[in-house]
């Protein structure tokens, strides 16, 4: 078989002619070669379409992507090890402040004793009422425990806070008892040469009723407040001569008197073993001493109690 080819007349004339092996191998070209061609450039097209749409398809980008996450996934490691590191150093501050809280714990039980002190009167163990969101569930079980055993360490600060603090007062008040307490001699190396109660008084001879006792002393020696107190009286009064008179606290009062020269005033705070005045001999005296009274609730009691009171 043969195929004629004519030219347009405009052309040149002239006859081209196929021959059977040809024509075959057009049909193959035809047959094949096209599909595979055009098969091919449509692949490269959905190929490039698709890398567009999802550039992990590139391997390049694959291969970048997948350095950088482990990067980052080596950086993650590097600071969990960071914190733990950390979390160990914190973990041993917090085991020192436990044991520096045990000390203060001994320390404090031990003043409670001497003291004689019971804490247990003021309730310190009972918890406190707090309140405050829920941990996550998700938290690190380590960062966990370091949280709670803080929380421990403040809770039994703030408890041993409370009982020093109580101890404290306790003892500043009782401080504050013991040095508003009369208690010594007015006059160093005194003695007593009259006592208190009813007797014979030395100048008229007649029974009275003696309101404190009198203690001799060298003329012009200090005579000597036997309690923190303010001075409320510092005058010369008739049968007692030059005096001062001192309150401690509510309920306590202390008199000397036949003083040759007072040294405070009226107002001022005295404390405990200050020199108030000069022994003398003024007023109704047969020489120099210290009249010494003590008054409590404004009842005149017996000093001698108080002579010998330890401080």
């Amino acid at each position: 078989m043969k195929i004629l080819l004519l030219r347009d007349r405009s052309s040149q004339k002239g006859v081209q002619t196929l021959s059977g092996h040809k024509l075959m191998w057009a049909g193959i070209c035809a047959l094949v070669v096209l599909p595979l061609l055009v098969g091919g450039l449509s692949y490269w097209a959905v190929a490039s379409i698709d890398r567009s749409l999802n550039p992990f398809v590139d391997p390049e980008y694959r291969i970048a992507v997948e350095a950088r996450v482990n990067d980052q996934q080596e950086e993650i490691k590097k600071t969990r090890e960071y914190v733990r590191r950390h979390m160990d150093v914190l973990g041993r501050q917090i085991g020192g402040l436990q044991a520096q809280v045990s000390r203060i714990s001994a320390v404090e039980k031990r003043i409670s004793e001497v003291a004689g002190i019971d804490l247990a009167d003021f309730q310190f163990e009972e918890a406190l009422p707090v309140g405050g969101v829920a941990q996550q569930d998700n938290q690190d079980s380590e960062q966990v425990d370091i949280e709670n055993a803080i929380t421990s360490i403040e809770q039994e600060l703030s408890i041993q806070e409370s009982a020093i603090a109580a101890m404290d007062f306790v003892l500043s008040t009782r401080n504050l008892e013991n040095q508003q307490t009369p208690a010594g001699w007015p006059v160093k190396g005194g003695w007593v040469s009259s006592s208190f109660g009813s007797r014979m008084h030395p100048m008229t001879g007649k029974k009275q009723f003696h309101r404190g006792v009198d203690i001799p002393g060298k003329k012009g020696a200090a005579v000597l407040a036997v309690a923190d107190g303010v001075v409320v009286r510092s005058e010369n009064s008739g049968n007692y001569g030059w005096l001062v008179e001192i309150v401690h606290g509510d309920t306590i009062s202390t008199l000397y008197s036949h003083n040759s020269k007072n040294l405070v005033a009226v107002g001022e705070t005295v404390q405990k073993g200050q020199a108030v005045a000069e022994v003398g001999s003024t007023g109704r005296s047969t020489g120099p001493h210290v009249h010494f009274e003590v008054k409590k609730d404004n009842q005149n009691i017996n000093p001698v109690r108080y002579l010998y009171k330890k401080s």
